[in-house]
């Protein structure tokens, strides 16, 4: 058969399809879409999720309190360990009247009392404080950070290293928790995915019983039979999750004008992307991968006198 006679057999497959099962392909594709667009928004929130992680990994800036008991040379030490660590940046050393003035500029207007305290400088530790350079890749801070605090922390004269790890540990289980939860949902959901389209195929195919006999009988391919309902199979899955990309971005870029309007001091929305022109290609080709896998499942007995069989189980 020419490249021709395979389009006019294929495009001529698609206007019976649509002529006669318009209502069907209709609620396929209803349901693809709405399938497709939960898969992109579990994406594109888990990618954001992510995102914000690596943002706020780059920004942490570490302290390194010393002791009370810390000799000057211990000190030396601590600051000579930090100094030829080449993933170190901005170090600085603070000291304990420093660190009094930044505490009271920053508590004064809320417990103006507690500022009259002449005890407060024997409480407060001298420190070191440093960020990650930033020739370090963005989403190696966290662990970086992580393994240089527990190094610092088996050195003598350091009471405690802090860069608030309690939440970024919270924060990154609950970005991992997303995660894999999102991978399970939309695993599932491509499942159903598969099993949407192969039902609208199965449906096509036994309605065309009659046509795919007389095709056996005068010999036609399996090639032949069979590749309209593949392309059928294909153009569903890949215009579905088309569809659901545009409409995923819509709701998307709503969301996002919301978000700048009500948490604007977080300054969020300028970091929140939707999925990038590699993703979506690659969810458009993965769903055109399961929408020809679903059909192939439904045509291969196709030609090997499926349509005769079906109507002598019939008499």
């Amino acid at each position: 058969m020419s490249f021709s006679s395979d389009f006019r057999h294929i495009t001529g497959h698609f206007r019976k399809t649509f002529r006669h099962h318009a209502g069907l392909q209709l609620a396929t594709m209803v349901v693809l879409i709405s399938c497709f667009s939960i898969v992109a928004g579990v994406i594109t929130v888990s990618q954001n999720l992510d995102r914000i992680l690596t943002l706020w990994g780059e920004s942490l800036e570490v302290s390194v309190y010393l002791t009370e008991e810390a000799s000057d040379q211990q000190k030396q030490k601590i600051e000579t360990a930090l100094q030829t660590n080449e993933k170190i940046d901005k170090l600085k050393f603070v000291s304990k009247e420093s660190a009094l003035d930044m505490f009271r500029d920053q508590m004064a207007s809320y417990a103006p009392d507690l500022m009259k305290d002449s005890d407060l400088l024997k409480v407060i530790p001298r420190s070191f404080q440093f960020a990650i350079n930033a020739k370090v890749p963005a989403e190696d801070h966290l662990a970086t950070t992580q393994t240089i605090a527990n190094s610092l922390k088996t050195l003598a004269g350091v009471e405690d290293v802090s860069f608030g790890q309690d939440w970024v540990k919270s924060y990154a289980g609950i970005v991992q928790g997303v995660s894999v939860v999102g991978g399970l949902f939309s695993a599932i959901i491509l499942l159903a995915v598969i099993f949407v389209v192969s039902n609208a195929v199965r449906t096509s195919i036994s309605q065309r019983r009659y046509e795919i006999e007389v095709l056996e009988l005068i010999g036609a391919s399996a090639r032949y039979i069979r590749q309209p309902y593949i392309w059928e199979g294909a153009l569903t899955g890949g215009l579905s999750c088309g569809l659901a990309v545009v409409f995923s971005y819509a709701v998307f870029s709503t969301l996002k004008d919301h978000l700048k309007s009500q948490v604007a001091l977080l300054q969020l929305s300028a970091h929140i992307q939707f999925l990038s022109p590699a993703v979506i290609m690659a969810l458009i080709g993965a769903s055109t991968v399961l929408g020809i896998l679903a059909s192939y499942s439904c045509v291969k007995v196709i030609n090997d006198g499926w349509s005769a069989s079906q109507r002598a189980n019939r008499k």
